[in-house]
């Protein structure tokens, strides 16, 4: 039945992830004890907001980029997978991160067009940069931005030095503002790598996650080795992007100075991009329904379990 909903891409599926978002918000709101008032429209409201922009984003990028088959299966993942960081609400820069992250991979997925090379370019090293803002462990994922230039746009030299003009512009403007401020560059946090593996700080839950992240990428790895001759050269780059986007995103959540348990968000996307092809490779639908009904489970079992 869920199969059957989600298995064609429809604007109710969209609606009915909103639907689904906002009852994690009303979740938080009362086992929290929160109340109306000021501190909840400058913090929860603004990270709802980012959350619903998040789900337009992800909406965006898998069908501007055809990244699978024409169903709404990340999306509907991506929303459920939110539901296993209850207290994500009350974290707006991990958030804030997250959509920076997404904005910029929208610009790396779209050089496969070739066009306005220069400018996405630009603007995906503009989107990392300002996340390195809020933590210099952001730093990592210009490895995919140049991975991409590698794989789409190599020969020309000039297509290596954006990012770097892009990085050093913004920095810049960074120091002029703290310089007028009169604030220490050299204790200001944005230059303080503090290497310290936070994995050491894990506990039971955060290992269940890292566990399901880790089934769902080892799946899709074997798929993907099975069918890999079936599939179009254009497909196994997009395959390549979203793994080298997951790997990336677990270098940071080692590192990252935020919160150790909500960075994992940054894991969302490429986690929703591997349930998606794992559903669409599997033929019987109630197989399919088991996955998604267990993916739910699990979403609102840490939702009400892991405050």
């Amino acid at each position: 039945m869920i199969t059957s909903v989600f298995g064609k891409s429809k604007p109710i599926n969209f609606i009915l992830c909103i639907g689904i978002l906002l009852m994690y918000f009303v979740i938080y709101l009362f086992s929290s004890n929160k109340s109306i008032g000021l501190e909840m429209l400058t913090v929860e409201v603004p990270v709802v907001l980012l959350l619903l922009f998040s789900l337009f984003m992800v909406d965006f990028i898998v069908k501007k980029n055809e990244l699978t088959q024409q169903n709404d299966f990340a999306l509907f993942a991506f929303t459920l997978l939110i539901g296993v960081f209850p207290n994500i609400f009350a974290h707006i820069k991990v958030v804030s991160i997250l959509v920076l992250a997404l904005l910029a991979f929208r610009r790396i997925i779209s050089l496969a067009s070739l066009k306005s090379i220069k400018q996405k370019l630009f603007d995906a090293s503009l989107y990392i940069t300002l996340a390195i803002l809020l933590d210099s462990w952001m730093v990592v994922y210009f490895g995919v931005i140049y991975l991409t230039i590698l794989v789409y746009v190599s020969s020309d030299y000039r297509n290596w030095l954006v990012p770097l003009i892009s990085f050093f512009g913004i920095i810049g403007l960074f120091l002029v503002y703290l310089y007028i401020n009169d604030k220490s560059i050299l204790t200001n946090q944005l230059f303080q790598f503090d290497i310290k593996i936070n994995y050491l700080e894990t506990d039971f839950r955060r290992i269940l996650l890292h566990s399901l992240f880790t089934l769902l990428f080892g799946l899709n790895f074997v798929i993907f080795l099975l069918k890999i001759k079936t599939y179009s050269s254009q497909k196994k780059i997009s395959f390549l992007l979203t793994k080298m986007l997951f790997f990336t995103g677990a270098a940071y959540v080692l590192f990252a100075k935020n919160n150790t348990y909500n960075t994992e968000v940054l894991l969302l996307f490429p986690a929703g991009f591997f349930v998606a092809n794992l559903l669409e490779n599997i033929e019987n639908k109630r197989i399919s329904d088991i996955l998604l009904f267990l993916l739910m489970i699990v979403s609102f079992l840490f939702n009400f379990y892991s405050k």
